[in-house]
C-alpha cells in the first residue's frame, strides 16, 4: 500500500480530492442545527369534557394512565388535571418510533369509554419555535385582526416549505356571540336554557335519510341553519317573541383567554415549528422570504413583526466556534513549522488538517447526522488529533530523507512509523465505539462527537499513509535554512537535558513511581470537590421570566401586573426589546405570564447574561408575584426549563404538601439555590352551588334543568353554527358579561319547575364562597408536587447531594411517600453512567487492540497509564479555572483519553523494538526517548494551540466550551510530562514481566 501511494501520486490525490469535493457539497447542503437532534419520543393526549377536578382525575386521567401502562418502552407519563381539562404528556424510550408510539397510544385509547375526544400529538424533540411573528392591528381592529390570522395568515404560513406546526398565542376563534339580557329574559318568563334548545331546533343541518330507484340514488338532506345574523335575530322564541328581543346577536371571537403584547400593542403571537429534521436555518430563510408577499395579502392596517429568530443564535455560535476553529488551524500551522523549521515539511504536514475536516462533513452526512455546534468544536479539538499522524509521518521522513533518495526516504520512513500510526489510530477510534450503545440524551451528545472525531481520524490516518509520502518523496525539501541550523541547538539542548533527567528518574524509579502515583491519587481526590453540571449558562442574549401570580386573578388583572415588570425590563438599557405573553400554557392559567427578554449584542454591553441573570433575580421582587428568571431551554419539548426538579409523590396531597413545603424551606437555606418554586399554583375562587335536595323535591326541581340554565348563562356554551363562507362560526349563547361579575347575577337566576312553574335559583340552592386548587399534577401514576429551582453559584450535583440526603426527613412528614427527579438535574444520573460506561468499555477495547497489535499482555498497560495522567491534570485545569465537570467537559475527556495514549505508543513503540533487538531496557528508553522527544513534543503542543482559542475565546458558547477546552490542554500537559517521565520508569520492569510471560505463549513462528 505505501508502495501504490508513492508510486501512484495522481490516484492518490485524485482520492482525496474526491473526497474534499464531496465534503464540500455535504457542508453546504446538510442540515444545520445549534445542537445535535435530541429526538425524544413524547406523545401528548388532551381531552376536554364537563366535569369538576376530582372527576376529571378519577374517571379521566387515571383511566388514561391504566390504558397506557399497558405499552412498551414508556419512560415517563406526567398528567395535569384541571376542571373541564385534562392534559397527559407520555415519554417514551429514546428507540421508540414516534409514529408506533403515537399509534400505541391511540389503540390503547380507543379501548376506554371517556365521554369525550382525547386529541394525540406527536411531540417532537425539535417541536420548539423556529421563528415566531407578532401580529397587530395598527387601527386596534381585533375582529379584523383575527379573521385575517385565521383566514390569511395561517394558511398562507403553513404552505411555507419546512413549516410544521404553528402554536398561537392570543388568537380568539372568530364566533357568533348571543349575548342574553337576563332582564329581557326575566319579562317573556325564559332562561338561557329553554332560549338555547329553541335555537337548536330551529338552526341545524341534518341528513333525512334517501331516496333510491332502479337507476339513481338521491340523499335527503335538510337545511334549516341560518345565513346570516338577521335570519338568526329573527328566530321565533314564542309568539311575537323573536331572538333578537332577547339579545344581541353579535359576530365576535370567542372569549379572551390569553394576551400577547409587544411595543405596548396587543396581538396575536404566532410561533412556526419546523418538520422533523428539515434543516432550520432554510426554513428561517423561507419564512422571511415569503413574509414579503404575506404582507401584501393581508390587510394594510395589520403588521408583522419577527420577535423570536432562531438561526440568530446559531449564526452567532457556529461563526465563533469556525472563528476559533480557524484560528486553532493558523496557531497549530505555527507550531508545526516552529518545530520543522521547514517549509516545505509544514506545508505538506498541514494538508492534513483542511482534507480531514472537509471529508469529515462528507461521512457524517452519509452516516445521516447534522452540522452543528457541537460539530464544529469536535473538529476544533480535533486539529491536532489531524496533524498528529501527518507530523510523525513526515518527522520520521526527514530523517531518512538525508541519506536516502527522496522516493525511497519517503517508503522506508512510512514504513518505519506506519504501525505506530495505525495504533495511534485504532486506539482513538476504540474510544468512540462505546458511545454507540449510550441510548439517552446525553447519549447524543456524546455520539454527534464521537462520530465527527472518528470520521476525522479516519480520514487523517489515510492522508498520513498515502497523501503525506506521495507529497514527500515529491515536492519535500531537505536543505536547511540558517533558522533550522541556529534553532536546532536549542532543540539538541532540549534532548540532552531530557536524557539526563531520564538518567536520574532510571536511577530512582521507585521513589518517582510513588510520588506519581500519590499526585494522581490527589488529583481523583480532587474531582470530588469539582461540581457537576449538565450544561452551563451561556451568553445567547435572551432569557425569559416566567411571572405566577399568589393568588387567583383575572386575565385583566395578571396583564396589568405583568405589564409593570415588562415595563421596567423595557427600561434597562441593556434590553434591545421585550414582549409578554399571559395566560400561555395549555391550560390557559390567567396567573401565569411569560416575558421574553432579548438583550442587546454581547459587543454592545459590559455584563454576560448570567451576570444580568443574577442581577434580575436579585431586583426583581413583587409582594403579588413569584418571579422566576431562567434561560431559554437548550433541549425543547422535553419540559427541561428549570434546572433543578425534584418531585415528591404520593397519594395524600395533604402529606404531599407538608412534604414539598419542607423541601422548599431546605431549598431556601442555601443561598445559591435560587427561583424556587412549587407546581400547586394559587388557589382558585370558587362559588360553590349546593342543591338543597329536601327542597328541591318538594318543589318538583330537576337537578340536571337547573344545571343547564346556569351553564347556558353564564359558561358560553356552543348552540350551532353558521357559515361563513369557507368556514364555518360557532354560534356560542351566554349573559351579557356586565350580568357575569358577581354574587347578585347568580341569585337573580329564573328557573321552572316540572309544572312549568318560575321559581328563584335560590330558593333550592345554597351558594358558598370557598377556594380550592386549581389542578392535580401526577407523575408516573402517582399525586405529584414539583419543585423547581436555579442555581447561581451551585452545581446540580451538590444540590442534588443535598435534596438525597435530607430524603428521609423531607418524606417523613406522611405515610407512602416517595421522591424522583427530572430537568437537567436527572440528567446527571444519565450523564455519569453513559461516561463511566464508555469510559470503562473504552479501556477494554483499547487494551484488546493494544495487546493484538503488540501481541502482548503487559504493554498495553504502560500505554494506558497515560489516561489517570490525563484525568488528574483534567482535574487540577478545572479546579484552578474554578469550572465544574458538565456534559461537554465529560464529552471532551473521552476524546482526551484517546489522544493521550499516542505519546505512549511512540516511546513504547520503538523502546520495545529496540529491547527485541538485544538493547538493553534502559539504553532502548534512552534511545527511544531522544527519538521520539521532538515528535512529541510537537504533537502536544499543536493540539493544545489548536484549543487555545477555544479556551480563551469571550464569544459565543464561551461559558461551555472554554471549560471543556481547559480540561483538554491541562490533561494533556499533564500526561505528556507525565508520560516522559512515568513510563520510562515503568517500562523496564514491565517489559521484563512481559518477557516472563511470553515464554508460557510464545512459540517459534511458522515460516
Amino acid at each position: 500500500m505505501y508502495k501504490f501511494a508513492i508510486n501512484r501520486p495522481i490516484t492518490v490525490l485524485m482520492l482525496f480530492l474526491a473526497l474534499v469535493i464531496f465534503g464540500l457539497i455535504s457542508a453546504f447542503s446538510m442540515s444545520v442545527n445549534l445542537f445535535p437532534n435530541v429526538s425524544i419520543p413524547l406523545i401528548k393526549i388532551t381531552v376536554e369534557t364537563n366535569g369538576d377536578l376530582n372527576y376529571i382525575e378519577s374517571k379521566i386521567t387515571k383511566e388514561i394512565e391504566n390504558a397506557l401502562s399497558e405499552i412498551d418502552s414508556i419512560k415517563t407519563i406526567n398528567s395535569a388535571s384541571y376542571d373541564n381539562f385534562s392534559i397527559t404528556m407520555v415519554e417514551f424510550e429514546l428507540d421508540k418510533d414516534l409514529e408506533i408510539a403515537a399509534n400505541d397510544v391511540r389503540d390503547k385509547l380507543g379501548t376506554l369509554n371517556l365521554n369525550a375526544n382525547a386529541k394525540v400529538e406527536k411531540v417532537a424533540s425539535d417541536a420548539g419555535a423556529a421563528i415566531s411573528l407578532f401580529i397587530h392591528s395598527k387601527s386596534n381592529d381585533s375582529v379584523k385582526l383575527m379573521q385575517n390570522v385565521d383566514e390569511k395568515i395561517k394558511p398562507f404560513l403553513q404552505r411555507i416549505s419546512g413549516v410544521g406546526k404553528i402554536e398561537d398565542t392570543a388568537f380568539l376563534k372568530p364566533q357568533i356571540r348571543i349575548v342574553l339580557d337576563p332582564n329581557l329574559l326575566e319579562k317573556y318568563h325564559l332562561n338561557a336554557f329553554e332560549v338555547a334548545q329553541m335555537i337548536k331546533n330551529q338552526n341545524f343541518k341534518q341528513a333525512l335519510g334517501e331516496l333510491e330507484n332502479s337507476k339513481d340514488t338521491f340523499l335527503i338532506k335538510g337545511y334549516f341553519e341560518a345565513n346570516s345574523i338577521k335570519e338568526l335575530e329573527e328566530l321565533r322564541l314564542m309568539s311575537g317573541v323573536f331572538l333578537k328581543d332577547v339579545a344581541k346577536i353579535i359576530p365576535l371571537y370567542e372569549d379572551k383567554k390569553q394576551s400577547a403584547i409587544y411595543k405596548d400593542k396587543e396581538g396575536v403571537v404566532l410561533e412556526l415549528g419546523k418538520i422533523t429534521n428539515y434543516n432550520t436555518l432554510q426554513l428561517i430563510t423561507n419564512v422571511k422570504n415569503a413574509l414579503v408577499n404575506l404582507e401584501q395579502i393581508i390587510d394594510e392596517d395589520l403588521e408583522i413583526n419577527i420577535i423570536y429568530d432562531k438561526s440568530l443564535n446559531i449564526h452567532k455560535h457556529l461563526f465563533q466556534v469556525i472563528i476559533d476553529m480557524c484560528i486553532g488551524i493558523a496557531l497549530t500551522v505555527m507550531i508545526v513549522f516552529l518545530f520543522l523549521r521547514n517549509l516545505s515539511a509544514t506545508l505538506i504536514a498541514c494538508i492534513a488538517i483542511p482534507t480531514s475536516i472537509i471529508s469529515t462533513f462528507f461521512i457524517i452526512d452519509l452516516l445521516g447526522y447534522d452540522l452543528n455546534r457541537l460539530t464544529f468544536i469536535a473538529l476544533t479539538l480535533s486539529i491536532g488529533i489531524f496533524i498528529d499522524d501527518a507530523i510523525v509521518v513526515i518527522e520520521n521522513i526527514a530523517k531518512k530523507i538525508k541519506t536516502y533518495p527522496p522516493l525511497e526516504a519517503a517508503f522506508l520512513g512510512i514504513s518505519e512509523i506506519g504501525f505506530s500510526v495505525l495504533s495511534i489510530s485504532v486506539v482513538l477510534l476504540c474510544v468512540f465505539i462505546p458511545i454507540s450503545y449510550m441510548n439517552s440524551i446525553p447519549g447524543l451528545f456524546f455520539n454527534t462527537l464521537g462520530i465527527s472525531v472518528a470520521s476525522g481520524i479516519a480520514i487523517s490516518f489515510f492522508v498520513s499513509i498515502l497523501l503525506i509520502p506521495s507529497l514527500s518523496a515529491r515536492f519535500f525539501n531537505p536543505k536547511e535554512s540558517k533558522f533550522y541550523q541556529k534553532s536546532e541547538k536549542i532543540f539538541e539542548k532540549i534532548e540532552q537535558s531530557y536524557e539526563k533527567l531520564l538518567f536520574v528518574i532510571l536511577k530512582n524509579k521507585i521513589k518517582f513511581i510513588l510520588s506519581s502515583f500519590a499526585f494522581i491519587a490527589f488529583c481523583f481526590f480532587l474531582a470530588t470537590k469539582i461540581g457537576l453540571d449538565f450544561l452551563p449558562m451561556e451568553d445567547d442574549s435572551e432569557f425569559q421570566i416566567h411571572l405566577e401570580s399568589k393568588e387567583d386573578i383575572s386575565l385583566e388583572a395578571m396583564q396589568e401586573k405583568s405589564l409593570e415588570i415588562l415595563s421596567w425590563i423595557k427600561a434597562d438599557e441593556k434590553v434591545d426589546y421585550a414582549y409578554l405573553l399571559v395566560a400561555y400554557d395549555d391550560a390557559k392559567d390567567s396567573t401565569k405570564a411569560k416575558i421574553y427578554v432579548k438583550l442587546k449584542a454581547l459587543e454592545k454591553r459590559k455584563q454576560r447574561q448570567s451576570e444580568i441573570v443574577a442581577a434580575y433575580r436579585e431586583n426583581l421582587q413583587n409582594s403579588d408575584l413569584k418571579i422566576k428568571v431562567l434561560e431559554i431551554p437548550k433541549i425543547e419539548g422535553a419540559g427541561i426549563e428549570y434546572p433543578v426538579q425534584f418531585l415528591i409523590l404520593g397519594e395524600d396531597l395533604n402529606d404531599i404538601k407538608q412534604a414539598a413545603q419542607k423541601t422548599k424551606e431546605l431549598l431556601k437555606s442555601n443561598e445559591n439555590i435560587v427561583d424556587i418554586d412549587d407546581n400547586l399554583g394559587a388557589q382558585k375562587n370558587e362559588i360553590g352551588i349546593y342543591l338543597n335536595k329536601e327542597k328541591a323535591k318538594k318543589l318538583d326541581v330537576n337537578p340536571q334543568y337547573l344545571a343547564m340554565v346556569l351553564a347556558h348563562s353564564f359558561a358560553g356554551l356552543n348552540v350551532g353554527s353558521m357559515d361563513n363562507g369557507n368556514t364555518k362560526n360557532d354560534i356560542v349563547i351566554s349573559f351579557d358579561k356586565n350580568y357575569k361579575q358577581n354574587l347578585d347575577s347568580l341569585k337573580r337566576i329564573k328557573i321552572k319547575n316540572n309544572q312549568g312553574q318560575i321559581l328563584d335559583l335560590i330558593s333550592v340552592v345554597d351558594i358558598i364562597y370557598k377556594q380550592n386548587i386549581k389542578s392535580i399534577n401526577r407523575y408516573n401514576k402517582n399525586r405529584s408536587v414539583k419543585i423547581s429551582a436555579g442555581v447561581n453559584g451551585i452545581s446540580l450535583s451538590e444540590v442534588q447531594n443535598l435534596l438525597i440526603s435530607h430524603s428521609k426527613e423531607l418524606l417523613s412528614v406522611g405515610k407512602n411517600l416517595n421522591y424522583a427527579f427530572s430537568g437537567f438535574i436527572n440528567l446527571l444520573d444519565e450523564t455519569v453512567q453513559g461516561f463511566v460506561f464508555s469510559i470503562i468499555l473504552g479501556v477494554i477495547l483499547i487494551y484488546l487492540v493494544l495487546a493484538a497489535l503488540y501481541e502482548s499482555l503487559i504493554l498495553p498497560l504502560v500505554i494506558m497509564i497515560t489516561m489517570p495522567l490525563a484525568f488528574a491534570g483534567t482535574c487540577v485545569g478545572l479546579f484552578l479555572s474554578g469550572n465544574n465537570f458538565s456534559l461537554f467537559v465529560l464529552v471532551a475527556i473521552i476524546l482526551l483519553f484517546g489522544m493521550v495514549g499516542k505519546n505512549a505508543i511512540l516511546l513504547v513503540d520503538l523502546a520495545n523494538k529496540k529491547c527485541l533487538e538485544g538493547n538493553d531496557g534502559d539504553a532502548a528508553l534512552i534511545y527511544a526517548g531522544k527519538s521520539r522527544l521532538r515528535a512529541i513534543l510537537m504533537t502536544t503542543f499543536a493540539m493544545i494551540f489548536a484549543m487555545l482559542p477555544l479556551a480563551f475565546s469571550k464569544g459565543a458558547g464561551y461559558e461551555a466550551n472554554s471549560p471543556m477546552a481547559i480540561a483538554v490542554i491541562s490533561g494533556l500537559i499533564s500526561s505528556t510530562i507525565l508520560t516522559l517521565l512515568v513510563v520510562p520508569a515503568l517500562f523496564k520492569a514491565c517489559f521484563r514481566l512481559d518477557s516472563k510471560l511470553r515464554k508460557f505463549y510464545q512459540r517459534k513462528k511458522l515460516d
